[in-house]
């Protein structure tokens, strides 16, 4: 708006200066004034047209985001499950391994008894 002010002010000083008949000059104001009107109209279009744009493009973003972060959530859910059968299978293991070493001292005892017997 200052611009079209500075415009017209320094168009009016240079017909006055000029002594041009006032009914062009009123015309000529009025034209420049309807360019300027219709050029900053149309940046006003192409700013709300560009922030409709990336309004959409947002949604797009905030969409792909969700859909992040649901699979971030089941991954970490399934690694959860994961390591509990991870820690039920060492148990299993250390419980076997307990079983091994009994029946190992019991196959020594029996042995023991074997060879007492033998002699």
């Amino acid at each position: 708006m200052a611009r079209i002010d500075q415009l017209l002010k320094a168009e009016i000083l240079e017909k006055q200066m000029a002594g041009n008949d006032p009914q062009k000059q009123l015309l000529t104001l009025i034209r420049d004034f309807a360019t300027e009107k219709s050029q900053g109209e149309r940046r006003i279009l192409n700013k709300k047209k560009r922030i409709e744009e990336l309004r959409s493009e947002l949604e797009v973003a905030n969409a792909e985001l969700e859909g992040a972060k649901r699979h971030k959530e089941s991954t970490e859910q399934e690694l959860k499950g994961y390591e509990v059968e991870l820690s039920m299978n060492e148990a299993s293991v250390q419980t076997i391994k307990a079983r091994i070493a009994l029946n190992q001292d019991e196959l020594s005892k029996v042995g023991s008894q074997l060879e007492a017997l033998k002699v």
